[in-house]
């Protein structure tokens, strides 16, 4: 962490999807036919004796004006989920912990080849089987949801357990209810902060201590019933919406963020419907066996969140089709996003209309509602995304930048219905921490990753990749 005041930068995730009747009251959900709640920024000043962290707290709860029917296909719930016996709570909100927030640069330049730059690995019988493989259980949406059902995972805490966690690479470090921490009895880790939303000082809050924590219910290489996690992990306590989603899962008692994920080398095998951690700097043998394909990561700024850079399913490519010219954006990867949302500046590089224009009239709408109770609507449309690798220096230097094109092989994404919307963690997440960003980014979420086998890669430095099925 660098030595200066940190500031906030939660990601988009956690959309969701609920089935209801839209109503003049507000309830924390979002979709066409009834409500998400999705997390904007808010500043935060954090103090600690020797040093300073941060986290957000700002909740933009949704409702939406139109339906649009649930892909039955994506609602099922694993035979193997365990539902937890603990009882509800009421309160539904989530809260996020980030980094300090830096600039774009990596998004444009290229990685230096340093060794120490990356976790290649020397040994490929580590590369066999992944140190631990669980069945991908997953939260069910309600009927009428917008995007894909989140994941989880069961684990055990000093003890106690199992309890379901979701999985979320958009979160920087870990979440648990206040239920949970009753029951753990879990104390502080010494850190606390205050949060700032719209001009008002928020209160004070401690992160607290996760002890003792052990990944359970798969299959792990050491053969043990547990899956023991090195160290303490820190957690926001808060509740949040997807905490009674689905009825088989309620309560969902927390979320592992990239403090965790960070890790391994994660692999999100969709299609076989497993979640597999592998040692990392060992999975690109399997990546290459599985003929998966090979997208150059941006790591965002000091949070080490993962993203690539995204154009659109039809981007134009140069005489050779070696390379792709289109500008791009960033797009940061969100498994704790049921579906995917960008802002207008990105909207506009993938070929949509301005935001003046009367087309979005037409379209499904959702309304945020956020703290200070003004309004967003956000249309939302059916896009197609791709992707492209590393900026090219054309050698005339004359001529626009151009960017390394996919392989022939690749296939871009179907298109989702994805949301659009100047949200405020757009700007804040990649801003430097001065002020705020203005380019184009977006948050792709589980409609796009759900799509095919996912896999991201761990590393000590920002020379990161993401591996993706071709097809």
């Amino acid at each position: 962490m660098m030595n200066r005041l940190s500031t906030t930068a939660p990601l988009l995730g956690m959309l969701f999807a609920i089935s209801a009747v839209a109503s003049t009251s507000v309830v924390s959900a979002f979709n066409y036919a009834a409500t998400f709640q999705n997390h904007a920024i808010h500043r935060s000043i954090t103090s600690r004796a020797s040093q300073s962290e941060s986290t957000a707290r700002h909740p933009i709860t949704f409702l939406s004006t139109k339906t649009a029917p649930n892909d039955d296909s994506s609602s099922s719930s694993s035979a193997e989920e365990s539902p937890s016996q603990q009882p509800s709570d009421p309160q539904r909100r989530k809260t996020f912990q980030s980094g300090l927030v830096g600039s774009l640069l990596p998004f444009f330049a290229k990685h230096a080849n340093a060794a120490a730059t990356s976790t290649e690995s020397t040994n490929d019988q580590d590369a066999a089987q992944p140190i631990a493989d669980f069945p991908m259980r997953k939260l069910r949406l309600p009927k009428g949801g917008l995007g894909r059902e989140y994941i989880i995972i069961q684990l055990y805490i000093d003890g106690n357990g199992p309890y379901d966690f979701m999985v979320d690479s958009g979160l920087t470090t870990e979440l648990i209810t206040p239920h949970l921490q009753s029951i753990l009895n879990a104390k502080s880790s010494g850190i606390t902060k205050q949060g700032l939303s719209a001009g008002d000082a928020g209160s004070l809050q401690s992160l607290v201590e996760l002890t003792n924590v052990e990944l359970c219910c798969g299959k792990f290489a050491s053969g043990e019933a547990l899956f023991p996690l090195q160290g303490p992990l820190h957690a926001i306590v808060t509740d949040f919406p997807q905490e009674h989603l689905d009825p088989s899962h309620d309560p969902v008692e927390g979320m592992l963020g990239m403090e965790v994920l960070e890790r391994f080398d994660v692999d999100l095998d969709f299609p076989a419907g497993r979640l597999r951690l592998w040692k990392p700097g060992t999975v690109r043998t399997e990546a290459k066996r599985a003929g998966m394909t090979n997208i150059e990561a941006v790591v965002v700024n000091e949070t080490r969140l993962l993203g690539f850079r995204v154009v659109s399913a039809n981007a134009p490519k140069g005489n050779s089709g070696e390379d792709v010219l289109a500008q791009p954006f960033l797009g940061v990867v969100d498994c704790g996003a049921s579906f995917s949302v960008v802002n207008w500046r990105a909207a506009s590089l993938l070929g949509l209309p301005p935001q003046s224009d009367s087309v979005y009239k037409k379209m499904p709408m959702v309304q945020g509602i956020g703290v200070d109770g003004r309004p967003q609507l956000l249309p939302t449309t059916n896009i197609g995304v791709s992707f492209c690798g590393n900026a090219i220096q054309n050698k005339d230097g004359k001529s626009n930048m151009s960017f390394e094109a996919p392989t022939s092989d690749w296939t871009p994404w179907n298109a989702v219905p994805m949301a659009i919307g100047d949200l405020p963690v757009f700007s804040q997440l990649l801003g430097d921490g001065r002020s705020a960003y203005k380019g184009p980014a977006g948050i792709i979420g589980l409609d796009i990753l759900s799509q095919r086998r996912v896999i991201l890669e761990t590393g000590a430095g920002r020379k990161r990749r993401i591996y993706v099925g071709n097809k």
